[in-house]
C-alpha cells in the first residue's frame, strides 16, 4: 500500500438472453440451517451461500482470488495507505426499491461497526469515519493501513442492506432482508426452506437465469445427493467424498468441484478456564507429541477417499502467502512416546470434541486410534451441531475439530484464531510477538515482504500447536446436468449470475 494506486476494472457481465418463459425454479440442497439471515449479525458459512444470491457486496472474488468489482466500480489509495475513495455502481436498488448510494454505504459500515451484537466490528475495525463525498462517491478514513480490507468487503462485511428497512425494521430484519442482489426474500420455514424470488430491478437482471430459488435444509449429504439424483433437488452443496462415485456414475449428474481455501484443524484449549487445565493444554511439547502420533495422509484417505489435501497450515496452497517451506511432519510414534517420557508421563488422557457428522467423525476415530498409540488416551465426545457450536464459542471443551471456511486474505484467518484477542480464539491462546508480526503484516503492501511476515507468523503458530491444522476440504457441489452455468470460486460459495437451467 505504498503510494498512490489506482485500481479501475471494467466490469464484464455476461446476461443470459435465452430466459425460460415458464417460471423457473433452482431447488438446492443445504448442509445446514443457516443463521441469522442479517450480514451483520451472521456468523456460518452456509448463511454465506443464501447471502450470495440476496445480498451483492462492494467486492467479489474471482475463481483465482483475485478482488473484482461488484457495487463498488473502482478504487484509488492514498499515499499514505490510510484512506481509500470508492466509485460506486450506479443505478443500483435495494429489494424495496429505495436507492444504493454513497449515504447507503456510509450506514451499512457505521451498522456494522456499532451494532451491539455485530460480527463484522474486527473486519472493519480500522475504519475510523466514512464520508459521503458524493452519490457515487464515498471515502473510508483508516486508523492505519489496512491491506485486507478488500479482501474484507468482498464478503459479508462488504454486503449492502437497505437503511430504510434495516432501521425501520431494527431486530426484525433478519426475519425479512432487504438486500441488493439478483434474488429478493420471499419466506423462511426455519429448519426447512428459505426461499427467494428474481428482483426485477436488479441491476444485472440479464444474468439472472431462474425465476425463483429455493434451499432446501437437508443435513445428511448422502440424502441430499439421493434427492439430486431423484430429481427433487437439483443441486447439493458439499457432496461427502466417499459419494463422489455415485456422483461420477450418474450420467443425469455433473460433479462441480473445486480446491478451496477452507482448513479443519484439533484446536487445543490452552487458556480458556477450567477445560484448559490438561497435560495438553498446558505443555507444547505435548501438542507437537501428538502431532507426530498421527499421519495426516492416513486421515484424508481413510476419511475421505484421499480426495481432500492434508496438510499442517492454516493457510491453503492455493494463496500466495502459503509457506511451502514448513512441510507436514512424517508420523513417528516412538519420538512422540520419548517426548511424551520426557515429560514424565506414560499414558496422556484428553478428550475431544465435535459436531457429530459423518466426516468428523470419522476424522475423530482415526485420530483416537494413531494417538492411542503412542500413548494418548483419546476420549471421543460427539454432540449435535448447535450444541458442540455453543460450547466450543464459549471455550467449553478439551479439544475440539474445528472447521473453518477460510478466507480470500490470510489476515482474517491467523488474526481470527491466533491473535490475542481474535473472534475465533475461543482457546484463548495469546502471542505478543504473533500479534506484532500479524499487525505488521496488515500495513504492508509489498507482496514479498508480506509473505515473508506469515512465514513468520506460521513458523510461531506451528511451534505452538494451539492448533494443528489437519487438512484443507476441497469443494464437491452435485447438479442435475439441466443445470449449467455453475462456477466453482475457492470460497465455496455459490454464486447464481450465470447460473441457468438448460436442455
Amino acid at each position: 500500500m505504498r503510494g498512490f494506486t489506482t485500481f479501475l476494472l471494467a466490469t464484464v457481465v455476461a446476461g443470459w438472453a435465452g430466459a425460460a418463459s415458464a417460471q423457473s425454479t433452482l431447488r438446492i440442497g443445504l448442509a445446514e440451517d443457516p443463521d441469522v439471515l442479517d450480514p451483520t449479525l451472521a456468523r456460518s458459512y452456509v448463511g454465506r451461500i443464501v447471502f450470495a444470491g440476496l445480498c451483492d457486496k462492494l467486492f467479489d472474488i474471482s475463481s483465482d482470488l483475485k478482488i473484482v468489482p461488484q457495487l463498488a466500480e473502482a478504487w484509488e489509495w492514498a499515499a499514505d495507505g490510510k484512506s481509500i475513495t470508492f466509485t460506486l455502481r450506479k443505478n443500483v436498488k435495494f429489494h424495496d426499491g429505495t436507492a444504493f448510494d454513497a449515504a447507503a454505504v456510509k450506514f451499512n459500515i457505521e451498522r456494522m461497526k456499532t451494532m451491539p451484537d455485530s460480527k463484522r466490528k474486527a473486519e472493519l475495525a480500522p475504519i475510523a469515519s466514512v464520508e459521503a463525498l458524493a452519490a457515487d462517491k464515498v471515502k473510508f478514513n483508516l486508523s492505519e493501513p489496512f491491506v485486507p480490507l478488500l479482501a474484507n468487503l468482498s464478503d459479508r462485511a462488504g454486503m449492502m442492506v437497505s437503511p430504510k428497512a434495516a432501521t425501520e425494521k431494527t431486530r426484525e430484519f433478519a426475519a425479512a432482508p432487504v438486500c441488493a442482489g439478483p434474488y429478493q426474500f420471499v419466506e423462511r420455514k426455519s429448519r426447512d426452506l428459505i426461499r427467494v424470488r428474481k428482483y426485477p430491478g436488479y441491476w444485472n437482471a440479464g444474468g439472472v437465469g431462474y425465476d425463483e430459488v429455493v434451499y432446501y435444509y437437508v443435513p445428511d449429504s448422502t440424502v441430499r445427493l439421493s434427492r439430486v439424483r431423484a430429481g427433487d433437488l437439483d443441486l447439493a452443496e458439499r457432496i461427502a467424498p466417499t459419494d463422489l462415485k455415485t456422483v461420477r456414475d450418474d450420467p443425469n449428474l455433473a460433479l462441480h468441484s473445486g480446491q478451496g481455501l477452507a482448513v479443519s484443524h484439533l484446536m487445543f484449549n490452552v487458556g480458556a478456564g477450567a477445560k484448559a487445565d490438561t497435560p495438553l493444554g498446558k505443555n507444547a511439547t505435548l501438542r507437537q507429541a501428538f502431532e507426530l502420533a498421527i499421519d495426516r495422509n492416513v486421515i484424508n484417505r481413510v476419511a475421505f477417499n484421499g480426495e481432500f489435501l492434508a496438510d499442517n497450515q492454516m493457510i491453503p496452497p492455493s494463496s500466495p502467502f502459503y509457506d511451502s517451506a514448513r512441510k507436514a511432519p512424517a508420523r513417528d510414534v516412538a519420538k512422540a512416546k520419548a517426548m511424551i517420557a520426557a515429560a514424565g508421563m506414560t499414558r496422556v488422557p484428553i478428550e475431544i470434541q465435535y459436531e457429530n457428522t459423518a466426516g468428523d467423525s470419522r476424522v475423530a476415530q482415526i485420530i483416537q486410534s494413531m494417538a492411542g498409540e503412542a500413548g494418548f488416551d483419546v476420549k471421543l465426545l460427539p454432540m449435535e451441531t448447535t450444541t458442540a457450536i455453543e460450547r466450543y464459542m464459549n471455550g467449553n471443551f478439551e479439544a475440539y475439530i474445528a472447521n473453518w471456511s477460510g478466507r480470500a486474505d490470510p489476515d482474517p484467518t491467523l488474526v481470527a484464531f491466533f491473535s490475542c484477542a481474535g473472534s475465533q480464539n475461543v482457546n484463548k491462546y495469546c502471542n505478543k510477538d504473533l500479534d506484532a508480526i500479524l499487525n505488521q503484516a496488515r500495513g504492508e503492501a509489498d507482496e514479498a515482504r508480506r509473505k515473508a511476515l506469515y512465514a513468520k507468523a506460521t513458523d510461531i503458530y506451528l511451534t505452538a500447536l494451539s492448533s494443528i491444522p489437519l487438512h484443507h476440504p476441497n469443494w464437491f457441489f452435485a447438479a442435475r446436468k439441466s443445470v449449467g452455468g455453475i462456477v466453482m470460486v475457492p470460497d465455496g460459495l455459490l454464486r447464481l449470475i450465470g447460473v441457468r437451467p438448460v436442455n
